[in-house]
């Protein structure tokens, strides 16, 4: 039992934003069980510092275990002096007929005397908070609370709990007495209100305890799915892209270092190792030739692209450290050169935001793009270079300028395009996508995160 709500309480501690690895998980049992359950605030203090790794973690863990092992105490009803209820010390003794009932925590029905309640009647004539919450606690174990996913759950457990405690049985004592004009239906009435008003608090309790990381989780995905242009809805899309960046940062960094080392050169090392009685004492690494990329990266930032130039252009930011020097372009109605502004600021959402205010506007014009891009950067393109073009190539019925591209193409290394229409569109209306293609060695729809991240991955690794 001890263990189970502890793993429940790791759970919650994850979706409260703590990392916890399973070795950790292991830590904090060892720790519960060297400390013991007794007392609290010292429980509290070790399991913080085995769970709890950075400031900003010890904040979120002592505000989850305080939530988490939060004493839960009824409500009073809003009568507490039932009119005809019986003393609290003076209990309606049980009788010997309703010992079945007692223990399932039913009652009622057939051959139950008037004055007879189920046992959840009695905790509240009672008024004893502490086994009402004892019989709470143990209803939400039976429930299993941690099974809650989603907001619209959260009415049917509190149903479930209510059952579990015997909230049908009480049902039935309270239509009987108030069938019978007796004055104690009206008192049970209003703790029963009072009791399904603290079950639903403990229910919006754990779902914000145990349903946190899913319900993360799921708006994570949702980020990821959603069009690019339909992310300005969400809130916390630029720490998801940071999130992202910063994984490919420390995936391509360490192949990076793998790469720059280079594979063991196993006959020089074997032939080394003979003046050594054939142990490898020194081992030899086949030397590689680093080389000097250079990347350009075309944003279109008319209206109908300017989200997906925007998270590009994030991204790209994001993992510079793993970037050769990149030369950023912007064009709509007009075309620039806007490295600088990213040079200057420092902050990719100061120059991002510079970049649409400056460039972005409706009359995309591709060819004259092309034209320029040629003229500004003929002499820095050589066979290090990439060139990536971020737009729909819906060019307004004007002149596509594909000889350019071809140019293009042929000075560079490659050409990548990302679209940010399906493929099904490519081609229709004033879209001059399927001329570019021929010149393009990769082009690829790019609507939503999961297809960025992909780009940008592969990117990464062509790159290195």
């Amino acid at each position: 039992m001890a263990e189970r709500v502890l793993t429940e309480f790791i759970k919650a501690l994850r979706g409260a934003g703590v990392s916890v690895s399973t070795a950790e998980s292991l830590d904090a049992l060892r720790v519960a069980d060297l400390t013991g359950y007794d007392d609290r605030a010292r429980l509290r203090q070790a399991l913080g510092m085995a769970l709890a790794k950075s400031e900003a973690d010890k904040w979120r863990y002592y505000q989850c275990f305080d939530d988490f092992f939060r004493f839960v105490a009824p409500r009073p009803p809003a009568s507490s002096e039932p009119p005809g209820a019986p003393p609290a010390s003076d209990p309606p003794p049980p009788q010997p007929g309703n010992a079945g009932a007692s223990a399932g925590g039913g009652g009622g029905g057939e051959g139950q005397s008037d004055s007879e309640v189920s046992d959840l009647a009695r905790l509240l004539e009672q008024d004893d908070p502490a086994r009402l919450s004892q019989r709470m606690a143990a209803a939400v174990r039976t429930v299993d609370l941690t099974r809650l996913r989603v907001i619209t759950q959260k009415g049917l457990f509190a149903r479930r709990v209510m059952l579990a405690m015997g909230g049908e049985a009480l049902d039935q004592d309270i239509f009987r007495l108030e069938a019978q004009h007796d004055p104690r239906g009206l008192a049970l009435r209003r703790a029963r209100d009072a009791l399904r008003q603290t079950v639903i608090e403990e229910v919006n309790r754990q779902f914000l305890l145990q349903a946190r990381e899913t319900g993360a989780q799921l708006r994570e995905q949702t980020m990821r799915e959603v069009n690019l242009r339909d992310l300005a809805e969400f809130r916390d899309v630029q720490a998801l892209v940071q999130r992202m960046a910063q994984r490919l940062v420390t995936l391509h960094g360490r192949r990076q270092r793998s790469s720059r080392k280079g594979l063991l050169d196993a006959r020089r090392t074997l032939v080394s190792s003979i003046r050594h009685d054939a142990v490898p004492a020194r081992l030899h690494w086949k030397s590689r030739r680093l080389r000097k990329p250079k990347l350009f990266v075309i944003c279109d930032v008319s209206s109908s692209v300017a989200s997906a130039s925007r998270f590009l252009l994030m991204f790209l930011h994001a993992v510079n450290s793993l970037l050769p020097r990149v030369r950023s372009f912007a064009f709509a109605s007009r075309c620039g050169e806007v490295s600088a502004l990213f040079a200057a600021s420092g902050d990719a959402d100061t120059a991002i935001a510079r970049i649409l205010s400056e460039y972005a506007g409706s009359g995309t014009d591709y060819g004259d793009m092309l034209r320029f891009f040629w003229r500004t950067c003929e002499a820095d393109l050589d066979r290090q270079s990439t060139v990536i073009v971020l737009g729909d190539a819906r060019n307004n019925d004007l002149p596509a300028e594909q000889t350019v591209l071809r140019q293009i193409a042929e000075r560079s290394r490659q050409v990548l395009w990302l679209n940010p229409e399906g493929r099904n569109r490519w081609g229709s209306g004033d879209s001059v996508m399927p001329q570019y293609l021929p010149y393009c060695r990769r082009a690829m729809p790019c609507r939503n995160l999961n297809q960025m991240e992909r780009f940008v991955d592969s990117l990464l690794r062509d790159l290195r």
